[in-house]
């Protein structure tokens, strides 16, 4: 982007040594060559691979996705039978008619990001399972769909297969209080592996040796565990 500099430059000799005529010249300038860079900044501001922050949440009012999300207040309220969390007598409080036991949290920069990719790329979506593999890996690389089909009782079942640590907690979160991509009437669960980097464990898998995909047997394949359900 050329600077006020730039554009100085090109005064000929014959009025470049001109000190007036050059700070006449500069003052005329410098606002527009401002102007040019503060325009040629706005497209990193406001780009989904680069905005941050307030520039990121009006990228998400284009897109129609916000980052706040409702989530559930744990550890505070009164509750029975609740063994992971310490709010029976004397240790929780009570829910009164006027309060919310859900608060309101906000996605970080990068998982918003993700967040709002796929809600983009969902706007293109033609509805069928092999789309969904290709939006899904545009923000999930290396991302598995596996189309189960009918199960018993007749319920249609999709399985995906996340890398793990791709996802934080908060956005998977968000794609259970929206997954844009979801199927009408199919039963979609997110599997992670329980060991980062390694592949899926299974077992009577057909792959070729030199690329066995995202699939192992015994000794290399991790469990893989269920961390959301449509």
């Amino acid at each position: 982007m050329p600077t006020m500099n730039d554009y100085l430059g090109r005064v000929t000799s014959w009025h470049s040594d001109k000190p007036r005529f050059m700070s006449v010249l500069a003052a005329l300038v410098a606002p527009m060559a401002d102007a040019q860079a503060l325009l040629n900044k706005l497209r990193a501001d406001f780009s989904l691979d680069t905005a941050v922050g307030v520039q990121l949440d009006m990228v998400g009012q284009w897109i129609g996705r916000s980052r706040y999300l409702r989530a559930p207040i744990l550890g505070v309220f009164f509750a029975l039978d609740e063994p992971d969390v310490r709010v029976g007598f004397d240790e929780g409080v009570w829910l009164e008619p006027h309060q919310d036991s859900n608060g309101v949290v906000a996605l970080e920069d990068e998982a918003y990001r993700s967040i709002l990719k796929l809600q983009a790329a969902a706007n293109s979506w033609d509805g069928t399972v092999p789309h969904i593999r290709e939006l899904l890996d545009l923000v999930f690389p290396g991302v598995v769909v596996d189309d189960r089909g009918d199960r018993p009782g007749g319920v249609m079942t999709m399985e995906v297969l996340i890398p793990s640590g791709m996802i934080s907690t908060l956005g998977l979160l968000a794609l259970e209080q929206d997954f844009p991509v979801k199927p009408s009437g199919v039963r979609v669960t997110f599997l992670e592996t329980t060991v980062i980097t390694d592949p899926l464990f299974g077992l009577d898998m057909v792959y070729d040796p030199d690329d066995p995909g995202p699939f192992a047997g015994f000794d290399e394949g991790a469990w893989g565990e269920v961390v959301l359900v449509l």
